[in-house]
């Protein structure tokens, strides 16, 4: 990572540097050119460029990356192409497809009211809204499992999502557990609310549900 970090440098007077937020999403396109990687990323918002150290990945890939820094009007003359916005990233993680094959169910629709909460339960956007009031507190969502991952950092990694709730997604909650639903189960999980959790490894979130439980 040494070159593309000395190469951010001599940029850093006329873009500015960010704070390194992290950010996911899939590839659209790929494109290579004078050693660098350049993703079309869509998040399901929008669609948007990065430009990582050279790597093979695939259209359908899903990564995770964390921004160093924006720039607008960047020029890449080893392509001959002028990007109106290219984000200059690092850390970054993916999925191949062959991992994705059922590990995926996202909800792309957004919708105002979920289908799956019931009387008890919270929704996603309002968790999202209410955050900083549950903070340390309880809560219970019931929604969809779109993504689980197994064994991180000594936990499962379990992503709800039930169509409503904006960010650069249709809103998405990780719960942390020692349990592991199926993706395309619709549960009800309950845990303690984390705000702003910073886990290291590049996993930090504005909300995080931990020591989740999870019933059908």
């Amino acid at each position: 990572m040494k070159v593309i970090y000395s190469f951010l440098a001599t940029l850093a007077c006329c873009v500015g540097l960010y704070a390194g937020d992290i950010y996911e999403g899939v590839v659209v396109d790929v494109m290579q050119g004078g050693g660098y990687t350049y993703l079309q990323i869509d998040d399901t918002k929008k669609r948007y460029w990065i430009a990582v150290e050279g790597v093979n990945l695939e259209k359908g890939t899903e990564v995770r990356f964390q921004e160093e820094m924006k720039a607008k009007n960047f020029e890449s003359k080893a392509l001959n192409r002028t990007f109106d916005e290219l984000v200059f990233a690092s850390n970054l993680q993916y999925r191949t497809k062959v991992q994705e094959k059922g590990n995926l169910a996202l909800i792309n629709e957004y919708v105002e009211v979920s289908p799956y909460q019931r009387e008890g339960t919270m929704s996603i956007k309002e968790a999202w809204e209410k955050r900083t009031q549950l903070n340390g507190k309880s809560v219970t969502i019931r929604a969809k499992v779109v993504k689980a991952s197994s064994a991180i950092l000594g936990r499962n990694w379990i992503h709800l999502q039930d169509g409503t709730g904006e960010n650069r997604e249709v809103g998405r909650i990780v719960f942390t557990s020692q349990e592991s639903p199926k993706v395309g189960d619709i549960v009800t999980a309950t845990g303690i609310v984390a705000v702003d959790k910073n886990f290291g490894s590049g996993y930090i979130y504005t909300i995080i549900v931990e020591n989740a439980t999870f019933t059908k």
